[in-house]
């Protein structure tokens, strides 16, 4: 029996005898089998647009939403759904919006409007009732509302992406949308960032953050999302363009242009090469920039150029080795910016064809697209940084080499340099006497060899207050002598 005809003894759909054409077949199901298998229909994440609603338990929903729930007690059939059928699983390729509101419906997360009166005496009865307040023939009605589905035969992964943008045509999606659906690692992974990816054992269509990056929450009902950090809306997929800008920074250099045209470029180059590059740098920066902005208790500020421009600035301290305080760092770069807007002066800089322009500070924040603007934003950033505070500049060498604890330990006289112990070459711990996090060097000057214990006590403490201690240490490490020779 070949794929096709399995396909039309699965258990949950029902074959439609018409004929749709060589290469398509038409499916019905009920709503209840539909909303309720949720192990046999599963949304296809990576191809779809975000879900645009906060679903939670006891809401009125949004008006959409309510509008749905007022078609099924009406009876009033509903559209297609786009499937792709896998084995046991069927894939949802298009209709996300409306298969979660069905959702959300059946589990009391949207009521019907306050007012029916325009639909007749019969229905105002059930204004403001979620699903279960319903009477139990009208629930039945819904549960047995008749979906259809449309199988697309043999399709490839690419067919299913062409599929997905000609359908939509119509609809609100937007570039970014556009982009996120293409089948290659690249998008993947930028969407990944964004949306999370399934854990290890979960289902594909269920991702959890994976660096759970700007604290994304989802509602209490596990449809829908919030950012708790962010003032970035979740349609069009607008958190995700802008990290896909940033991406685009290291991809394309100073070449670089905030534009679609040139990330319609970025996303033709991943389906074509296969392979992301710049990972390790793109997620050393993401991750600074995470902890900056989950450190910061305003999310409504976090929008826009502010968010898309922050990139910049973390990426210059960390490639100049400069020390980021997470704790203050974005507030600070928000009132240097505010401040700089406030007092909007004009601003000279040489443009990419050589020529020179004059635009007030505002102005050049709001069109700012390319590598002669941004910069000079950047540049008039950082100067205001620096004079808040002055930057700690990073060694970026982290660990001394055998060689430099061999000769330290030989002048220490084979004792940690700090309590005095007996200590061996492989006991011992390279340690910075100004911690590295304070700017120490990694160099001979700035290194002690100690025992495990000292190192661990003094952790990054400040060399000054730790100085205070190592008396103490001394003095407890002879005493400790003097016990043993007794």
């Amino acid at each position: 029996m070949d794929s096709n005809e399995i396909i039309k003894k699965h258990p949950h759909l029902e074959y439609v005898d018409v004929n749709m054409g060589d290469q398509w077949d038409l499916f019905k199901t009920t709503l209840e089998k539909f909303v309720v298998r949720e192990t046999t229909f599963q949304i296809n994440h990576q191809r779809q647009r975000k879900y645009l609603f906060q679903d939670r338990p006891g809401n009125a929903g949004d008006v959409w939403q309510r509008n749905v729930f007022v078609s099924l007690i009406m009876g009033i059939p509903f559209p297609q759904f786009e499937i792709n059928v896998d084995g046991n699983v069927i894939w949802i390729e298009d209709g996300q919006q409306r298969y979660r509101t069905f959702s959300a419906i059946i589990k009391d997360m949207v009521k019907l409007p306050k007012d029916l009166s325009f639909l007749g005496d019969d229905y105002t009865q059930y204004q403001n009732m979620c699903f279960s307040e319903l009477p139990a023939s009208l629930q039945n009605k819904i549960y047995n509302t008749q979906i259809l589905l449309l199988n697309g035969r043999d399709l490839t992964q690419e067919e299913l992406h062409k599929r997905f943008l000609l359908i939509n045509n119509g609809t609100p999606l937007s570039a970014q949308d556009k982009r996120s659906a293409e089948l290659s690692e690249g998008a993947a992974f930028l969407q990944g960032i964004v949306d999370g990816v399934p854990e290890d054992g979960e289902r594909l269509s269920n991702p959890s953050p994976s660096r759970n990056m700007f604290k994304m929450k989802l509602s209490d009902s596990g449809v829908g999302g919030e950012y708790l950090k962010l003032n970035v809306p979740l349609k069009g997929r607008q958190l995700e363009e802008v990290v896909a800008h940033w991406y685009n920074t290291l991809h394309s250099g100073d070449r670089f242009q905030i534009s679609q045209g040139q990330l319609n470029q970025l996303y033709k180059e991943f389906r074509t090469s296969g392979e992301v590059k710049y990972q390790k740098q793109f997620e050393k920066i993401l991750n600074q920039i995470d902890k900056c902005i989950c450190n910061y208790p305003k999310s409504k500020d976090i929008k826009g150029r502010t968010l898309l421009l922050f990139w910049f600035v973390v990426k210059h301290y960390l490639d100049n080795g400069y020390k980021i305080d997470s704790a203050t760092f974005f507030t600070n770069y928000f009132r240097v910016l505010n401040k700089l807007k406030v007092e909007n002066q004009l601003i000279t800089y040489t443009k990419l064809n050589g020529e020179q322009e004059t635009l007030d500070f505002r102005r050049l924040i709001r069109i700012c697209s390319d590598m002669a603007q941004i910069p000079t934003i950047i540049n008039l950033v950082l100067e205001e940084l620096f004079k808040i505070s002055n930057p700690i500049q990073l060694d970026s060498r982290r660990v001394f080499t055998r060689e430099e604890k061999i000769a330290k330990l030989e002048e220490q006289g084979g004792e940690c340099g700090y309590c005095g112990v007996e200590l061996k070459l492989d006991e011992g711990v390279g340690d910075h006497k100004v911690p590295h996090s304070h700017g120490g060097e990694t160099s001979m000057d700035n290194l002690v060899v100690s025992c495990k214990k000292c190192n661990e006590m003094k952790s990054n403490l400040p060399y000054d207050l730790w100085e205070t201690l190592v008396p103490t240490l001394k003095d407890r490490n002879k005493k400790s002598i003097v016990t043993e020779e007794v």
